[in-house]
């Protein structure tokens, strides 16, 4: 039995796209949306974020390329290149605007679910792929932070490293708050500090000079 994967098509020969939708529905795949240009493309993915979207090339207005590229880092949907042109050029040039798979016509209902199944996969592999990118570029942000507001309780209260740190841990786990969240508070209260004491002070706070005695 088919996932419950959720496609859109765009295709301009509308006899073609209704060809493969039936074919995908057969599969038991859901088409959530069939349009016929580029820009509608770009539009229903992003309001519907479908698990892909099978896109022809040549399509009035915004092509097929241009529209993959948009659609594939906004809203990131997967895109799969359904044509009936193989010429290299074109299938390179697919691959650096983030399609995923490169089919050609006429599609068999036999090779659909594996070509389906290997797509999903590819952008389930590049989705994982990014949020890895992701965790790692945080954890590094989160040290940074930790890092540097231990190197402010050191200054501040005269601690050395370890004691800092332990602080910090300490302080963390007492109001249950994330240590790096922590640290981001400590570095914007020491900024405040910082900057209210080197402040120049304002006129109207000035001492005044003792008035002159009256002359007889």
């Amino acid at each position: 039995m088919s996932q419950g994967y959720r496609f859109v098509i765009a295709d301009d020969e509308k006899t073609v796209a209704t060809g493969l939708q039936s074919q995908l529905e057969s599969l038991g795949y859901e088409v959530v949306a069939v349009v016929h240009d580029g820009q509608r493309a770009v539009e229903i993915c992003r309001r519907l974020q479908p698990d892909a979207i099978f896109l022809d090339i040549e399509m009035p207005g915004l092509d097929g390329l241009a529209a993959a590229r948009q659609i594939a880092e906004d809203p990131g949907t997967p895109v799969v290149i359904v044509t009936a042109h193989a010429h290299p050029h074109l299938i390179g040039q697919a691959v650096e605007d983030g399609v995923i798979q490169y089919i050609l016509k006429p599609i068999t209902t036999q090779s659909l679910q594996a070509i389906v199944e290997v797509a999903v996969a590819r952008a389930r592999d590049i989705q994982e792929l990014q949020e890895d990118v992701d965790h790692l570029k945080m954890s590094l942000r989160e040290r940074k932070l930790i890092e540097r507001a231990k190197g402010i309780l050191m200054t501040r209260k005269q601690l050395n490293e370890n004691e800092a740190f332990r602080l910090l841990q300490r302080q963390s786990q007492d109001r249950r708050v994330p240590m790096a969240k922590l640290a981001e508070s400590i570095i914007q209260t020491d900024e405040l500090l910082t900057d209210s004491s080197s402040a120049p002070t304002p006129p109207n706070s000035r001492p005044r000079r003792p008035a002159e005695p009256p002359i007889d």
